[in-house]
């Protein structure tokens, strides 16, 4: 037990340092492209940050455990609208852009609920996968597409508050971004690995049931990244960062990394998976009507009630594998 309390303390350590590695580097590439945070937060952080999810749900895919790589992304995906987005809104109201408000918002609604019908109904096939697959293929070619014109007119739009004052000077030299992302990136996934490994280990040493602790534990290890980088990002005043992150990671673990799953292995949906789709997309939905409320941002008020409808999540999980 103490070499693993010790395993997740060390991981937590590798998250936070690379956490503050990436969030530099995402900054200072937006600002070498000339484009904003949130764009960075979309893609390449998004992206960065869901690589523990990558790793485990192809791995589980390429074994034939489908069902695990859709409990994952499921869980994962209630962690980053729930809990990161709360304990983030929690630190500083997270100013939501008018982009997010018009696309990315309607389309991680819309991805999650057809997520939770499709799995609810007629169950998982490669098709409905390929489809999901087509949709955010073309949605991250029109993102890319976006910056590279916002890039080339010199528009940076940004609400996420001041510039980090670690970074009033000019941005880091290309190669040192590379650095600090690549190794920011390293480190969010080993450290969330170890985490996710400590915990999942003290939690079944304490008793719990292996089914609870891959509904909450591993999701919320393999999430650690988003939360470490998006609480890091707020603290710097990068609040762009932390809501295209949250919401980035949404998109890329639905759109990408579960659909190349399903498509190796499609999942069926167990018993144990029908409240944690409903959660999944009902929070999807809300977040439209969050988005929209306290001036067009996710207040503390909003934080806490996300973060409490989690809490409630995971009392409800755990009375469930008890029962």
């Amino acid at each position: 037990m103490i070499v693993q309390v010790f395993t997740f303390l060390g991981g937590l350590v590798l998250l936070i340092v690379g956490g503050r590695l990436l969030v530099s580097a995402s900054v200072d590439t937006a600002r070498r492209l000339r484009v904003s945070p949130l764009v960075v937060g979309l893609t390449l952080v998004a992206w960065g940050t869901s690589a523990p999810e990558l790793a485990l749900n192809l791995v589980s895919a390429v074994k034939g455990r489908g069902d695990l790589a859709l409990g994952n992304v499921v869980g994962a995906n209630i962690c980053n609208l729930a809990m990161v987005l709360g304990v983030a809104a929690l630190l500083k109201p997270l100013v939501v852009q008018q982009r997010l408000i018009a696309v990315e918002v309607w389309l991680n609604a819309a991805v999650l609920t057809f997520m939770a019908i499709i799995g609810l109904t007629m169950g998982f096939n490669r098709v409905a996968a390929a489809m999901m697959l087509a949709v955010f293929a073309a949605y991250s070619t029109w993102t890319i597409m976006s910056a590279m014109r916002e890039s080339k007119t010199g528009t940076v739009i940004s609400s996420g508050g001041e510039i980090d004052p670690g970074h009033a000077g000019p941005p880091m030299g290309w190669l040192m971004i590379a650095t600090c992302f690549v190794g920011g990136m390293a480190l969010l996934s080993f450290g969330g690995m170890l985490a996710s490994d400590g915990a999942s280990a003290i939690a079944v040493g304490l008793g719990a049931p292996p089914a609870l602790v891959g509904v909450t534990i591993v999701a919320i290890g393999t999430t650690l990244p988003e939360l470490i980088t998006s609480v890091l990002a707020v603290k710097k005043g990068q609040t762009d960062l932390a809501m295209g992150n949250a919401l980035g990671s949404c998109l890329f673990n639905a759109g990408a990394i579960f659909s190349v799953s399903a498509l190796i292995a499609p999942p069926t949906v167990g018993a144990g998976l029908v409240t944690p789709l409903v959660y999944m997309a009902a929070l999807a939905v809300a977040l439209i009507v969050i988005s929209r409320t306290f001036g067009k941002t996710v207040s503390r008020l909003e934080g806490a009630a996300l973060l409490g409808s989690y809490v409630a999540f995971l009392g409800y999980s755990a009375w469930q594998s008890l029962r």
